[in-house]
């Protein structure tokens, strides 16, 4: 993980029941000039709040998973275990 944001409070009406979650920007290994956003989350379809964003590291791995929302599939990121 290349950096992290926690949102709060006044947000858009569908988000201020989510905040405080968590916003991070991931730099890929296999080309760090690309970077993708999206929340860190415990379980594949877990809500975006549910790391408690004091536990947040940059530098720590993550693996993507994909959740639909409607029409549209967006990336969010996963711990993974350091190789």
């Amino acid at each position: 993980m290349w950096s992290f944001v926690v949102p709060h409070p006044p947000l858009l009406p569908a988000y201020s029941p989510l905040a405080p979650y968590n916003v991070i920007v991931v730099e890929l290994d296999d080309d760090p000039t690309i970077r993708f956003v999206g929340n860190l989350v415990a379980t594949d379809d877990g809500p975006i709040n549910e790391i408690d964003p004091h536990t947040i590291e940059v530098g720590e791995p993550v693996r993507v998973v994909f959740h639909a929302v409607d029409d549209v599939v967006l990336p969010r990121w996963v711990r993974a275990t350091r190789a």
